[in-house]
């Protein structure tokens, strides 16, 4: 018998078989590596559904909702796995359709994924279609400009608890982007800064800047739409927190439609991520 459920902490030692089978690259081996993925600013536990299969929980499907301006609420499925013994039963098929009916009881009105080339075709039997690309930009953060400007005031963000809700938000970014960078600074051990940046009393912009190491600083920024006006500050001042970081490469992951815009700022080294962005409309 197959039941579908939300997740609990007691999940994570039947998890682990399913975290060493599918997410092989990151090296997963003991239970409190796998707590440690279901916890923290960026983990959202009423979006947490388990699969149990005789007793067994044998995959897991993770989401949460973000704002758009343009599409509203967006659910975003930030991950499924299924144990490789328990794979091509259609489980999988029934862990999306439970994360779906969820999301769609908190309004959203586009759902967006991620997937590997390999995995293309099962999303597409479940009516989920690429839309667009994505593309890993970088280059030296001294060769981003200064911009200057005393219209646009920065503000760090410091003692964070739980993620800010200017970062459950995505227009320019890729969804999901700010707050995966922003927990991996507040929960996963990366420097890293997280900032908000403000006309007068308005919100226009966000930014994390993190470091992965070898030399190497990540970075997301996004604006809202009356922040568009400012898009080159948030960037610059986003991403030259590289610098302070000691990086010697500051490198982002944006929708390949936005690359001109990034254009207007710097010269970007740029390559074709394999990773397929999915969208589905409810």
């Amino acid at each position: 018998m197959l039941t579908i459920r939300q997740g609990g902490m007691r999940d994570c030692k039947d998890l682990l078989d399913v975290y060493m089978s599918t997410h092989w690259t990151e090296k997963y081996t003991t239970v409190e590596q796998v707590k440690a993925a279901h916890r923290g600013i960026g983990f959202q536990k009423w979006g947490w559904l388990v699969v149990e299969v005789k007793d067994r929980v044998v995959g897991e499907v993770l989401f949460r909702v973000e704002k758009n301006p343009v599409a509203g609420r967006i659910g975003i499925i930030t991950d499924i796995g299924v144990d490789v013994r328990y794979q091509k039963k259609g489980i999988g098929t029934k862990l999306v359709a439970a994360a779906e009916s969820a999301l769609k009881a908190k309004k959203v009105g586009r759902l967006v994924a991620t997937s590997p080339p390999d995995t293309y075709n099962f999303w597409m039997k479940l009516n989920w279609f690429a839309r667009g690309s994505l593309m890993d930009i970088d280059t030296s953060p001294s060769k981003i400009p200064i911009k200057k400007t005393t219209k646009i005031s920065t503000m760090r963000l410091e003692d964070v608890t739980k993620l800010p809700k200017s970062m459950l938000f995505s227009n320019i970014a890729y969804p999901g982007l700010l707050a995966e960078t922003a927990s991996a600074v507040v929960d996963g051990g990366r420097r890293g800064e997280l900032f908000e940046f403000y006309s007068k009393d308005a919100l226009v912009g966000v930014g994390v800047c993190a470091d992965y190491g070898n030399r190497t600083a990540m970075f997301v920024a996004d604006i809202t739409v009356s922040g568009a006006p400012y898009f080159d500050v948030v960037v610059s001042r986003t991403a030259r927190v590289a610098i302070q970081l000691k990086a010697q490469t500051v490198t982002s992951r944006i929708p390949s439609d936005k690359v001109q815009s990034y254009g207007r700022l710097t010269r970007w080294s740029s390559q074709l991520v394999r990773s397929i962005p999915l969208t589905k409309l409810v």
